[in-house]
């Protein structure tokens, strides 16, 4: 099984890191000031990121798109909230996810799936799409994992995120993170052992 593993972090911050958050800083507070050319940087730098978030939330391009209009909509309605100390595509992502979460409750469109869906294994379309094995780790992640527990898989190792940004973004705690992924892993360890 592929290792899910972040690439370790080093106690401070690297300086690349550094330099990016005060490029995203000055730029914030230049959008904030109400210049239109900085918040079109802000989308020009982090729409790709939002984007692929919320295809990965939704798995529809069309809706993916919407989503990210919306939540750039909103970013620029409280520009005044962001903290210019952080990164801003925490917030986005904190932003695009609620975005999304919203979207559902008034699509009503996630249902549960049978107990029995996972160990039916992946269709032929599955395989055909899951070319590379980390895509076909995703798409196993998708079908078994609970939204949440995906969230947090994603958000940690596909976004790679430390459990404290993970916490931010979804509104939980560090703790609950460490444990939605703990238990994400074991799911998945024990459908790779299964098939």
């Amino acid at each position: 099984m592929m290792a899910l593993s972040p690439a370790p972090r080093t106690a401070e911050p690297l300086p690349e890191a550094e330099d990016a958050l005060s490029a995203d800083a000055e730029i914030v507070r230049a959008a904030i000031a109400g210049d239109a050319r900085a918040f079109e940087q802000i989308v020009r730098n982090h729409q790709g990121r939002v984007f692929h978030f919320l295809l990965q939330m939704t798995r529809q391009r069309e809706d993916a798109e919407d989503l990210t209009q919306q939540t750039f909509i909103k970013a620029h309605r409280h520009l005044d909230r962001v903290d210019v100390g952080r990164p801003i595509t925490n917030w986005l992502l904190t932003i695009a996810r609620r975005t999304a979460l919203n979207h559902f409750r008034s699509a009503k469109k996630w249902e549960s799936l049978p107990p029995d869906f996972a160990a039916t294994g992946p269709s032929p379309a599955d395989r055909a799409e899951g070319r590379d094995h980390a895509d076909q780790l995703w798409d196993r992640a998708r079908r078994t994992l609970s939204q949440r527990e995906f969230e947090a898989l994603w958000l940690r190792f596909a976004e790679e995120k430390s459990v404290e940004e993970t916490a931010d973004i979804m509104g939980l705690t560090r703790i609950h993170v460490k444990v939605l992924v703990h238990r994400a892993r074991q799911h998945l360890l024990k459908g790779e052992t299964a098939s």
